[in-house]
């Protein structure tokens, strides 16, 4: 019965790890619901292999030892599960610059604002190397009370830096009041890129080419 019960001890705790190594801010409820349900099958599959080895006894010991460790599996599991997500890892967020700007004017879309920009490099080390991947990610919200139509997120190269390749930009069909997005724009750099800076203007204007909310910043390059 003693072997019966290790294995069962180890195969829970196992489970429990994989759960405690993201253990953050699960949902109380469905933790506590997890650990339930990991007491009463840890108690009956314990009880089942003492109860076969020892008799009433065995079972008797069983049960309580698969309950304790089934409880501690399931709340972890549970926690695991429901605990939130990270954002982009190892992003780098851009500080607003001197440069960004707003232009009032009588449309829907004078009302978007661009909040919270986010770069992130394959190599993770904030600078633009030679032959690498790079996203810029910002947020778009519709701060006023009109529906915007055709909205148009820009990014854009500005410091005249050959071989930088950013992806065109996708034409948003409508935002309603208060509503929100997240957009990407995806960044290459081709072999050979100069060392240097280059500046990235991240912009939101109409189909027309208008911009009414802007900002800028500069990252180092490398090649």
């Amino acid at each position: 019965m003693k072997k019966q019960i290790a294995i069962l001890t180890a195969a829970l705790l196992m489970l429990a790890s994989c759960g405690t190594g993201r253990m953050a801010s699960g949902d109380p409820g469905a933790v506590l619901a997890g650990a339930a349900i990991g007491g009463n099958v840890g108690s009956a599959i314990g009880g089942l292999i003492g109860d076969s080895n020892g008799g009433w006894r065995g079972g008797y010991r069983g049960s309580a030892i698969g309950s304790i460790i089934g409880t501690v599996a399931g709340a972890a599991i549970a926690n695991a599960a429901t605990a939130p997500k990270k954002q982009e890892e190892y992003s780098y967020r851009i500080e607003p610059s001197p440069r960004a700007g707003r232009q009032e004017m009588p449309s829907a879309v004078g009302y978007l604002r661009i909040h919270n920009i986010r770069f992130i490099d394959d190599s993770r080390d904030h600078v633009i190397n030679s032959n690498e991947h790079c996203k810029v990610i910002f947020e778009i919200v519709n701060e006023g009370d009109r529906t915007a139509y055709n909205v148009v997120p820009i990014v854009a190269e500005t410091s005249g830096m050959k071989r930088i390749y950013i992806s065109p930009s996708v034409m948003i069909e409508q935002m309603a009041p208060g509503d929100g997005m997240k957009y990407t724009a995806s960044i290459h750099a081709e072999e050979r890129i100069k060392t240097g800076n280059i500046t990235l203007h991240i912009a939101v204007s109409d189909e027309y080419g208008n911009e009414y909310d802007w900002q800028e910043f500069s990252l180092p390059t490398q090649r």
